[in-house]
């Protein structure tokens, strides 16, 4: 287990996971949810919070790398408190990123009022990017920002997939920056698929603390399954069922959390 700065602290895995609490939970943050469960990031993550603190690098070094590595990672800096809002992606892996970049002469672009942004909950340098996480109740905006900001500024549409996607969070950029309620953000799950993912990070802790395959079934399932006899549960739609939802957690885990932030 990481400190209690770099990561949220360890809870019985039969309590909804700490991602359940968040009403405006969006793919991005199911996405790192996953990824913060994976032993080879949470050791990486660990080895970039010591370069910190010995002063190495910075921590928007720390987290830049991290981000290249991993597509999404929380921000590597051991002096603040453990924040989950504070994880950022690659605009590339990410559509709910809006990237932003000085406008072309001859467009009618205009400046971006800062101002207009309202609270900004970080700044954080990635690469050639200046990440900006404003702060939103119905769920947080990411801004990529390129070059130099003090002219007037354009948002990019990538060539590519999840047009609309994009579209949807440059949309709610305007909305703000026309001082009215962004809005929820696009890439959100519906309740379902919301409900399976979050009990899918449940499978994962309970794996982890050495539950057994019944253990979870009865906990995640039905509860009936304690009293099954040992041929019934080793034909039963339970114990099938918990298979697929191990299998499906770990390669989320290990590498299916990149569909997330896309929305899939």
């Amino acid at each position: 287990m990481l400190g209690r700065i770099s990561m949220p602290p360890e809870k019985d895995w039969r309590a909804p996971p700490d991602e359940a609490g968040n009403d405006a939970l969006a793919y991005s943050d199911i996405a790192i949810g996953y990824l913060r469960r994976n032993p080879r990031y949470r050791a990486d993550y660990s080895r970039a919070l010591g370069r910190v603190k010995r002063g190495a690098i910075t921590a928007d070094e720390a987290t830049a790398a991290l981000v290249r590595r991993w597509g999404i990672s929380f921000h590597a800096a051991p002096a603040s408190a453990f924040d989950p809002r504070l994880a950022v992606a690659r605009p590339d892996l990410s559509p709910a990123s809006i990237v932003l970049a000085p406008a072309l002469a001859g467009i009618g672009a205009e400046c971006l009022d800062m101002k207009a942004l309202g609270d900004v909950r970080a700044r954080i340098r990635i690469g050639d990017f200046l990440h900006v996480i404003l702060a939103d109740s119905d769920g947080d905006e990411h801004l990529c920002m390129c070059g130099s900001c003090q002219g007037p500024m354009a948002v990019m549409l990538p060539i590519g997939p999840d047009p609309f996607a994009r579209l949807a969070a440059a949309e709610r950029l305007c909305r703000r920056l026309n001082g009215m309620a962004a809005g929820p953000p696009a890439l959100r799950p519906p309740p379902f698929r919301r409900r399976h993912l979050l009990t899918l990070l449940q499978v994962l802790d309970g794996h982890r603390a050495g539950a057994t395959r019944r253990e979870l079934a009865a906990a995640l399932i039905d509860d009936d399954v304690r009293d099954y006899s040992a041929a019934e549960w080793a034909d039963s739609r339970e114990r099938k069922r918990i298979n697929r939802w191990i299998a499906e957690a770990v390669e989320l885990r290990d590498g299916g959390y990149i569909r997330l932030l896309r929305g899939g």
